[in-house]
């Protein structure tokens, strides 16, 4: 059995995924992977669960060396998903997971996604990468990657339906919604995004709060995804949303985002059985 293992440019381990153990590949050097325990993906298994069916659609953008990807996989089984990762080490670590275990229906595209077609400087660094501002070229060591719209990657796959989009890309999440405004607009997918307020304040010097309030104008329904529950940011309001973020949650906050409530009703129908609410539901209260 391999274990922390280098083969070739990888470090190999037998790890927990979605419900069974499964050889990955990821960087020589990777430290997120390292320590990866299975747990972290959980609440992503259960999110897929509850949007996602047998023939879906979904974009995964920043799928690092693909453990979203596979996981998505499970449920979308005779759909498409395609994992775009910008990394270039990491990229070459999706692949091959995604060869190694057959995921056919993963179609892995190597770029960075932003609002508008080109190329930008990256920095490569295990599960935290991120395109680099301008301003901070000169002080960050960086490689050159491709960046396109997403828009323009739908055009050229295709794209006839799209349910899904998953992104984490640290903090650079607006700039890739704004090149995706046409397939927003198209197909209404669900959106789960990282909403890392330390990214979006240290590597380009935003506002959290004008991004969180971008988000409530562009998404109708705006949730927060914690612990198997949905927290509607509406209802808490955006000082309360930017306390949890930057207390109890450490700046990382995953959200979900969708244009109508039906997209939702059955992942609230499992959030549900889950807390206080589940349990009343259950004792017949």
């Amino acid at each position: 059995m391999a274990s922390d293992a280098p083969t070739d440019a990888f470090l190999s381990r037998r790890v927990p995924l979605a419900g069974r153990m499964r050889l990955i590949y990821a960087p020589l050097g990777d430290d997120a992977f390292s320590r990866y325990t299975g747990g972290r993906f959980r609440h992503f298994r259960q999110f897929c669960e509850g949007v996602l069916e047998p023939d879906s659609v979904a974009l995964d953008i920043g799928a690092n060396i693909g453990l979203t990807a596979l996981v998505a996989a499970e449920t979308a089984r005779r759909g498409r998903i395609y994992a775009i990762e910008a990394a270039p080490r990491n990229f070459a670590a999706l692949t091959r997971n995604v060869f190694e275990h057959g995921a056919s229906v993963i179609r892995p595209i190597h770029c960075a996604v932003g609002p508008e077609t080109g190329s930008v400087p990256f920095f490569d660094h295990s599960a935290f990468g991120y395109v680099v501002a301008r301003e901070n070229m000169t002080s960050v060591p960086s490689t050159s990657v491709p960046m396109r719209r997403l828009d323009d990657i739908a055009d050229e796959v295709g794209l006839s339906r799209l349910d899904v989009i998953k992104i984490d890309i640290e903090g650079f999440e607006q700039e890739a919604l704004t090149g995706a405004a046409g397939i927003l607009a198209r197909f209404q997918p669900v959106v789960m995004l990282e909403f890392n307020s330390w990214c979006q304040i240290a590597s380009y010097d935003k506002s959290p709060r004008r991004f969180l309030e971008w988000l409530l104008a562009t998404f109708p329904q705006l949730h927060i995804w914690r612990d198997g529950r949905l927290t509607d940011v509406r209802r808490l309001g955006v000082y309360e949303f930017l306390h949890l973020n930057l207390t109890r949650h450490r700046c990382n906050t995953d959200l979900i985002a969708a244009y109508a409530p039906d997209r939702l009703a059955r992942l609230e129908a499992l959030s549900a059985q889950g807390g206080l609410a589940g349990l009343r539901r259950r004792l017949g209260f």
